[in-house]
């Protein structure tokens, strides 16, 4: 029998917070779903602290590197559930972080997409997240022509409105989910719950660190295309717009304090 959710989390090179990830998941609330796990050719410790790992619910795959996008898309492939959670490797998510989804999700079908609030973990300390809050459907499509919304690792959606809405772009590597959240948000509604469920965790490894240039330029393009679709304040978004022109153009230090 299929599990209801499935959680996909893909790791290169992940093995200084990989343990944390995945435990959160087996530790949840909700105990009905399958943890899809793809290492994409990590080269470090990786492999061996997966394969310690001995639970049914647990779905390894070792592959060769292929890149975020291309191992995302392979982990929905073989996901059995109706709903489908992600979790980056290096994040981790609260214990009741699939349970409160879930309801969430099985109370309003017309919803496709759902995140939630998160806190943000740096040198060992926690603080609210940074960017704004916004949950209603309407305001969440508004200001995807300013921001994405949806951080990767807060989010659930129906697998059934990937299908319809074609899934990650396997020609975008950085900023994938953002481009999908747009495509998704045409299928159906969006919402964030106004609950932390999921820790992000910012450090000098992560792709957001080390490609800040790249998820600017592909950020760029999407927030275009959500104005054209959603539309939006265009003053609010010249302003955003101005704003990330600036931080491509500003030292590589100081983009990540502009971004924030």
């Amino acid at each position: 029998m299929a599990p209801k959710a499935s959680v996909i989390t893909t790791v290169y090179n992940g093995e200084k917070f990989l343990s944390q990830c995945v435990e959160s998941i087996l530790n949840q609330t909700y105990q009905d779903f399958e943890f899809i796990i793809i290492n994409d050719g990590s080269t470090d410790g990786t492999p061996a602290i997966l394969d310690k790992y001995d639970d049914p619910r647990l779905k390894i795959f070792h592959h060769k590197n292929q890149g975020l996008t291309k191992s995302l898309i392979f982990g929905e492939s073989v996901s059995r559930g109706s709903l489908i959670a992600r979790l980056d490797a290096d994040d981790f998510a609260l214990p009741q972080r699939l349970e409160k989804q879930i309801q969430f999700m099985d109370e309003n079908p017309e919803v496709v997409l759902c995140g939630s609030r998160y806190e943000e973990l740096m040198d060992g300390q926690t603080q609210t997240q940074q960017i704004p809050f916004i949950w209603t459907d309407l305001k969440l499509r508004k200001k995807m022509s300013c921001f994405n919304p949806f951080p990767h690792s807060t989010v659930m959606f129906r697998k059934s409105a990937y299908n319809k809405a074609d899934g990650y772009d396997p020609e975008i590597r950085y900023g994938q989910d953002f481009d999908l959240w747009v495509r998704l948000l045409e299928t159906g509604r969006g919402h964030n719950l106004d609950e932390i469920l999921t820790t992000i965790r910012f450090h000098s490894e992560s792709i957001s660190s080390q490609k800040t240039k790249e998820q600017l330029l592909s950020a760029l393009k999407t927030r275009w295309k959500a104005y054209l679709k959603f539309s939006g304040n265009p003053v609010e978004t010249l302003y955003c717009f101005s704003k990330s022109l600036l931080v491509l153009a500003s030292p590589a230090k100081l983009k990540q304090k502009l971004q924030r």
